[in-house]
């Protein structure tokens, strides 16, 4: 039987490990997740988040920190605040973009309406979550595969 072309379970987020043991356990696949949030408590509680679902976050709080955090790294994902003190979290989506093209790109904000959607897309997000985060979409969002916006 022929499996060619076939799509690999990669979107569950989860890997198997072969052992003896029938009970095989599911271990999440860890990911490098850089969260660009200038609200020290909403950084720390997307921090424990995500360190909960098995990813490896790196945690910022500003456009310029977030550039020089991932100079020399790989990034999966990043969760970018739209509104930053310095630069702005738009303008630093655009660059995350450019340099990250496979990467999931969140873009987030207190002011959730479609225009602020819009313009996140036009950036280079593949998603805009409104504030408060809700954690059921986050989860969902970072399972994702960015094939709709661009």
């Amino acid at each position: 039987m022929s499996i060619a072309n076939e799509e690999l379970p990669i979107a569950t987020g989860h890997a198997r490990s072969k052992t003896e043991n029938d009970g095989l356990k599911l271990e999440p696949v860890k990911g490098t997740v850089l969260i660009v949030e200038d609200d020290p408590a909403h950084r720390e509680l997307l921090v424990e988040l995500l360190t909960g679902w098995g990813y490896a976050p790196l945690p910022v709080g500003s456009a310029e920190e977030a550039e020089f955090a991932v100079r020399n790294k790989r990034m999966d994902a990043a969760i970018v605040d739209v509104f930053l003190p310095g630069r702005s979290g738009t303008n630093l989506m655009a660059r995350l973009r450019e340099k990250f093209p496979q990467s999931i790109l969140i873009g987030v904000s207190a002011m959730s309406d479609s225009s602020m959607a819009r313009k996140c897309k036009g950036l280079g997000a593949d998603l805009f979550i409104g504030k408060p985060l809700a954690p059921e979409k986050l989860a969902q969002a970072l399972q994702s595969r960015h094939t709709s916006w661009h």
